[in-house]
């Protein structure tokens, strides 16, 4: 089973920018329990272009935090894949930072200090880059437009996962933008909905 969903990024109140939110499809059973889900940023300017995503001290730390911890199938167990089309190291349920534009690399340390950027535990309940670090799309001029795919992770099912981080682009006047977003699944309030439904059927019972 399929299913989409929007969420409005974190925005100040003052903000002008093209950034429109970010998106997700979830995917059940890919990797047997879990769920994988595939995050897109979207811009409502087609000529609006994904730069980066980072943690910036002074619009929002990146991180991702797993209540059950990162899931990968592929062989070599320890690794996030760093992108996509690294055949030989990511699979269909695994999770990975998306190449857009084909050139996506890592700043120095990313998410990881001391190893290189991509080598992240199966397992891990906490990733965060604070300040100075993201992952980039090394030649700007191939960047995507619109809703550009950035990065999959699959969970346990049930398990609350939260993103957030700041996007960088190249915004239709021409000049980089940098706002925050911030994207939790399933959202807090389905999980409530979720309790309440599980109430009733035992209510019936």
């Amino acid at each position: 089973m399929k299913n989409v969903v929007l969420f409005s990024s974190l925005l100040a109140a003052s903000a002008q920018a093209d950034f429109a939110g970010v998106t997700f499809t979830s995917e059940d059973d890919v990797i047997a329990g879990a769920t994988t889900y595939r995050f897109f940023m979207n811009f409502d300017n087609p000529v609006d272009a994904l730069i980066a995503v980072s943690g910036n001290d002074d619009v929002s730390a990146f991180r991702i935090t797993s209540e059950s911890g990162l899931i990968n199938n592929e062989l070599v167990a320890s690794r996030m894949g760093d992108v996509e089309n690294i055949s030989a190291i990511t699979g269909a349920g695994d999770s990975f930072f998306a190449n857009w534009g084909g050139d996506a690399s890592f700043s120095p340390n990313f998410v990881v200090p001391g190893s290189s950027a991509q080598i992240l535990s199966t397992g891990a309940t906490l990733l965060e880059q604070l300040d100075n670090g993201g992952v980039f799309d090394s030649n700007p001029d191939t960047a995507l437009t619109g809703s550009v795919f950035f990065m999959q992770l699959s969970v346990a099912q049930g398990s609350q996962l939260t993103l957030e981080g700041t996007v960088d682009y190249k915004s239709s006047s021409g000049f980089l933008q940098s706002e925050a977003m911030s994207v939790s699944v399933p959202a807090p309030g389905a999980l409530a909905l979720l309790g309440l439904a599980g109430l009733g059927r035992r209510r019936r019972g």
